[in-house]
């Protein structure tokens, strides 16, 4: 009993701290990294690039067409706004710099504002469990604003069920509606992917962008309670994978897709035009990325523990103006720490929003640390037991694997 209480012990403190260690070393030694701002002028086509260099310092440089620093070229916080007149025309405004065209395009304020949206996503958006209910809006108010939503629908024995939240009851008029608007646009069940933005603080509202089984996009919206639906027309070779719905200021997109093969599409509202963006492939289940757009351009950032590249595109055509990637590097905190921790135990990550156990990190170089704490390990335990040569060896194995997690208890526990 005594043996099988200690075997019980030692395994609980393993658990325990390949969890806190690393968790304890990350707080007492954090890594600040930060990937640069990269933006593209349309004054000297180039990508304009301000990286930190210390907690206040930063340096601001150009990249050529190949994504090269242009040795030599510094500018200053003044030429920078000068070069990006797309994102700081508060400052030239301000300075009375702010031009009154850009390559024959008039530009104004106004202007900039309404062609400038942000667009991120993030694994942590897609990897975890959702409801079978959907919340759904009334997209054409009998007031000019915006309500909340007071019905959520569903699907159940192929047909769609619309249920009102105050009585928890089946709006039956409203479910055959959408029930036969769903038959007859040929939505196959399930739904693989849908995307909303279930708020009434904005200016309109789109409904849903869904995929369905067949990797078919389809727009689906209420208006004055009756419902809208269109399918999404591409090629029969893409199937999509990923649907993001986008109600800009502009109304040019409707929304982003990604297919199987990991291709970043836009959806252009007029006559639902899909259309590729040269940059590279996106797994929204693994990848961070945003897409940045203004007047001019629009850059898109990739992100994943691999690096972060950038591409600038044309805000018209949609063609590569410009590209440029960075590879992640391990700080000097973590090389130090994969020389200490052979693996590292954790519940939660930022790629997803499940708890569950997960051993990441696996390092060869802690095996040298491991053999050490091996080797006192086996001396210890020679002097403490008269067992010539089995406990200490089982003990020593074990630490050989486990490294630091099994040299704690190990060294405590002293039956």
């Amino acid at each position: 009993m005594k043996k099988a209480y200690t075997i019980l012990l030692v395994t609980l403190s393993v658990i325990v701290l390949s969890w806190f260690l690393p968790w304890l070393y990350s707080l007492l030694f954090p890594v600040g990294a930060s990937d640069p701002f990269i933006a593209y002028s349309p004054i000297s086509d180039r990508m304009i690039v301000s990286e930190r260099t210390g907690e206040k310092e930063s340096v601001i440089y150009p990249l050529d067409a190949d994504g090269v620093r242009e040795e030599g070229v510094v500018y200053t916080k003044e030429q920078r706004d000068s070069l990006l007149p797309q994102l700081y025309f508060t400052q030239l405004v301000a300075r009375e710099q702010m031009p009154d065209s850009i390559n024959g395009i008039e530009i104004s304020i106004p202007r900039l504002k309404h062609n400038s949206w942000v667009f991120t996503s993030s694994p942590r958006d897609i990897n975890k469990r959702f409801a079978d209910v959907y919340l759904i809006m009334e997209s054409m108010p009998a007031r000019i604003d915006l309500e909340d939503p007071t019905e959520v629908f569903r699907f159940r024995d192929g047909r769609v069920e619309f249920i009102e939240m105050e009585t928890n009851q089946i709006n039956q008029a409203r479910s055959k509606r959408f029930t036969e608007i769903f038959n007859d646009r040929g939505f196959t069940l399930p739904v693989k992917s849908f995307s909303a933005n279930i708020t009434s603080r904005k200016a309109y509202d789109e409904g849903y962008l869904m995929v369905d089984d067949n990797g078919d996009i389809f727009h689906i919206k209420m208006q004055a309670g009756r419902p809208y639906m269109s399918k999404v027309r591409k090629p029969d070779s893409i199937r999509a994978a990923h649907v993001f719905i986008m109600e800009n200021i502009d109304k040019e997109a409707i929304g982003l897709m990604s297919d199987e093969t990991h291709n970043l599409y836009l959806i252009e509202r007029d006559g639902y035009r899909l259309c590729q963006l040269p940059v590279g492939k996106v797994d929204p289940e693994k990848d961070r990325f945003s897409v940045v757009k203004n007047l001019f351009n629009i850059i898109v950032r990739v992100s994943n523990q691999d690096g972060t590249r950038w591409s600038a595109l044309d805000a018209d055509d949609y063609s590569l103006l410009a590209s440029y990637a960075k590879t992640s590097e391990k700080s000097t905190v973590a090389k130090i720490g994969s020389y200490i921790f052979p693996y590292t135990l954790s519940f939660t990550s930022t790629s997803d929003c499940y708890a569950t156990p997960r051993i990441e990190s696996f390092s060869w170089a802690a095996f040298v640390l491991n053999a050490m704490f091996a080797l006192v390990i086996f001396i210890v335990y020679r002097r403490r037991t008269a067992d010539a040569i089995c406990r200490p060896a089982l003990a020593s194995l074990v630490t050989l694997v486990f490294g630091i997690f099994a040299f704690i208890p190990f060294i405590i526990i002293r039956n």
